[in-house]
């Protein structure tokens, strides 16, 4: 509240208020998005092992600092502290996200790791500290960029925030199996499910089943893609669709 002078005393003068307003028109905003977005697909398709989950795929951390950087934007490790929360214990870390090239803060987020999640029961604690701080980096950028990697047709969940994920066996969550002895609702041509065959529904894929083309003298069948390889992630029943809030 601002003050005046008017007849030698002073009065208080109330702001009036204002409605928001479009700093940017919003179809320019939309058109470097969608550039943008394209240009995160064009890598995303080329990564040898993105996380996918149910025919979702969620961006690791390093995805998110690529999308920071067609914005100038950074992720900023401010604070790591030691929680404990009954017999769990682990490292709680907050971040900050920066614009670059002014160093002006744009937003915040706090993330932890604990030693109760199955993934990380049995690690060292300077481990838990590390992707306490890799959660709370990757999730800074999703408050800012989620939108974008939405646009691009990405989950905006990072991946490190999927408790029990990154690294976790196949048996988690690991489809029931056929009696042909292939997950069921597998149409792989074959005896053995194929992991990148994008044709089957167990991938998300719905054209079925790859079949053999009319004989053709020589002709050949293109090389089958490789098999489920051991250790290959599959994510925990109802994950699927977790997505924290402010706080989560």
């Amino acid at each position: 509240m601002a003050e005046t002078e008017a007849h030698g005393a002073l009065v208080p003068v109330v702001a009036e208020p204002r409605d928001l307003v479009l700093v940017r028109d919003p179809e320019v905003e939309l058109q470097d998005a969608q550039r943008a977005a394209r240009a995160l697909r064009n890598v995303i398709e080329r990564k040898e092992r993105p996380v996918r989950f149910n025919g979702e795929i969620y961006l690791e951390f390093e995805d998110w600092q690529m999308v920071g950087r067609f914005y100038g934007i950074t992720a900023k490790v401010v604070s790591t502290a030691p929680v404990e929360f009954g017999d769990a214990r682990g490292w709680e870390a907050r971040a900050v996200a920066l614009h670059a090239a002014t160093g002006v803060e744009i937003s915040a987020a706090e993330s932890m790791c604990l030693n109760d999640e199955p993934n990380w029961r049995n690690k060292p604690l300077f481990q838990l500290r590390s992707q306490a701080q890799t959660r709370a980096c990757s999730k800074v950028l999703r408050n800012v960029l989620s939108w974008v990697v939405v646009l691009a047709g990405y989950r905006p969940t990072p991946a490190e925030e999927l408790e029990g994920v990154v690294g976790q066996p196949a048996t988690v969550g690991q489809p029931a199996i056929a009696d042909n002895g292939k997950p069921a609702g597998c149409q792989c041509a074959g005896k053995r499910h194929w992991s990148s065959n994008p044709n089957c529904p167990v991938n998300g894929g719905g054209q079925g089943r790859q079949t053999r083309p009319a004989d053709s003298g020589n002709a050949q069948l293109p090389a089958q893609p490789s098999p489920v390889e051991e250790g290959s992630l599959l994510v925990p029943p109802g994950l699927q669709d977790y997505e924290p809030g402010a706080e989560g």
